[in-house]
């Protein structure tokens, strides 16, 4: 058996004890939201879209650029995710990316790794972008955090899995795979992520 960490007090807990405790440093311990309001009401509408399927747009960008297998995949996922991708998909078009063919294979398959995610993991994956590393991450971890945010961040390589088994193309497979980690200087992997954003 592993040792424990050591216990840490709670702000209540040093109260009811009598001690003062030390003033929060929201500053230091919490990063600002990330792009402002407007993210925050994304994400409210993407919560409030949840339970919805894919239009008829979005079936028919589907089937556009995808076949066979490419095409089971599509639709062996969640709707919530049909619908998104799409989405993602037809932002690229509406900006005259429709000549980017594994652009946009991949904007249709990049979350089909996600399968049957659960809410909560979702959620978790996104609130932490604005929690500190440490309360994520900590072994003591309250809100068990680490092991929804190891499952949500696994989709990607479960994707890339997948797409190599329905015969997608080396790079639809690489900007699956890499689609949450940083772009460096690779064009294409950033504006998937962009459309993805803002999708």
């Amino acid at each position: 058996m592993g040792s424990r960490p050591p216990h840490r007090p709670h702000r209540g807990e040093l109260r009811r004890a009598g001690i003062q405790p030390p003033p929060l440093d929201l500053q230091r311990r919490h990063r600002p939201l990330p792009g402002g309001h407007h993210v925050i009401l994304h994400r409210v509408r993407q919560v409030r879209e949840a339970s919805l399927g894919p239009d008829a747009a979005d079936l028919s960008v589907a089937r556009e650029y995808l076949a066979g297998d490419l095409l089971a995949l599509f639709g062996g996922q969640e709707p919530r995710d049909q619908r998104h991708s799409a989405r993602t998909a037809r932002w690229l078009l509406e900006r005259g990316h429709d000549g980017d063919h594994d652009l946009l294979v991949a904007a249709l398959l990049h979350d089909a790794g996600k399968g049957a995610q659960r809410t909560r993991d979702r959620i978790v994956h996104v609130v932490t972008e604005w929690l500190p590393e440490p309360l994520v991450a900590g072994e003591a971890s309250r809100f068990e955090m680490r092991r929804a945010l190891a499952r949500s961040r696994a989709h990607s390589e479960r994707g890339a899995d997948l797409l190599v088994s329905a015969g997608a193309s080396p790079r639809v497979i690489e900007l699956t795979r890499l689609h949450h980690r940083p772009p460096g200087r690779d064009a294409m992997l950033a504006l998937l992520q962009r459309a993805d954003a803002a999708t």
